[in-house]
């Protein structure tokens, strides 16, 4: 690690730590702790869930979505965890309680970011599902997780609402380097480091640190392990695919499109009629 990387590290500690952000929750501290027992125990880490009514009506929300195609209707947290696993399980709840932590989401920019990044979350699900390059759980943490940076610094700059509106990125200049001549910080460091914090594993923290670079930068490409670049690329579609549904710009499509699909060997003739499925499937949650 060099010097200027460094400094970039230790500066988004303190950044993070000046900030505040969200620690990780009780209750996830208390399921990943079940969940890498050496025989975990399912009915337990079932009530864990949930006790949390409305993390619970959460959880069966998406596991019924058509994102996750689950072929019979879970009704109950016990059958969902039989039915998408343990690991995709975990992964879900930990993606829904990061919503919770911010509680002063109320904004209008703000509810339009957490839909944004739960729709990309599931269209990252679906993709998984369809590509078999990843599960569907991780890929749906990825997907909500991706920018959460962008969250904590909104918290600290107000003015940050014409960054997460999309609004300042119109000029075409990536959103790393406005962020990082106005705070000089970005919300991907910040991102790794909230992911860090909540026990997220390696591969999905550098996904997260590197989304905007990956697939463009040369020393990016060449320090990503297969799984980040995976993520990586089923976020940028999941995006993609998110905003031709809502009639948006996906500004970094331009920079790094044609590499994701060719990564997840999808033709560029697919994103036509996904995007149809994701309308569907959005208009259904």
């Amino acid at each position: 690690m060099n010097a200027d990387v460094e400094t970039l590290d230790r500066q988004a500690e303190e950044f993070a730590r000046e900030v505040g952000i969200p620690p990780c929750p009780a209750v996830l501290t208390s399921l990943l702790r079940e969940t890498r027992a050496d025989e975990p125990d399912f009915r337990r880490i079932g009530r864990l869930i949930a006790n949390d009514v409305a993390l619970a009506a959460s959880v069966l929300k998406v596991a019924n979505s058509p994102f996750y195609g689950l072929r019979t209707k879970v009704t109950t947290v016990q059958q969902g965890l039989t039915l998408l696993g343990l690991s995709a399980a975990t992964q879900l709840v930990t993606g829904l309680l990061l919503r919770q932590a911010f509680p002063n989401g109320s904004s209008e920019a703000m509810e339009r970011f957490w839909e944004s990044s739960m729709a990309t979350g599931l269209i990252a699900a679906l993709l998984a599902r369809e590509t078999g390059c990843s599960d569907q759980g991780t890929a749906h943490t990825y997907g909500l997780f991706r920018d959460c940076g962008m969250a904590v610094m909104m918290r600290k700059f107000p003015i940050y609402a014409d960054i997460l509106d999309g609004s300042a990125l119109a000029s075409g200049d990536p959103v790393t380097e406005i962020e990082g001549e106005r705070y000089a910080m970005n919300h991907c460091r910040i991102g790794a480091r909230l992911a860090h914090s909540w026990h997220l594993n390696a591969t999905l923290a550098y996904a997260i640190l590197n989304h905007h670079c990956m697939l463009t930068g040369a020393d990016s490409v060449a320090r990503a392990t297969p799984g980040s670049r995976v993520l990586v690329c089923l976020g940028l579609v999941a995006e993609k695919l998110y905003c031709g549904a809502t009639r948006q710009t996906c500004h970094d499509w331009a920079r790094g499109g044609e590499i994701a699909l060719e990564f997840l060997g999808l033709r560029a003739g697919m994103i036509e009629g996904l995007t149809g499925r994701v309308k569907a499937s959005l208009q259904s949650l």
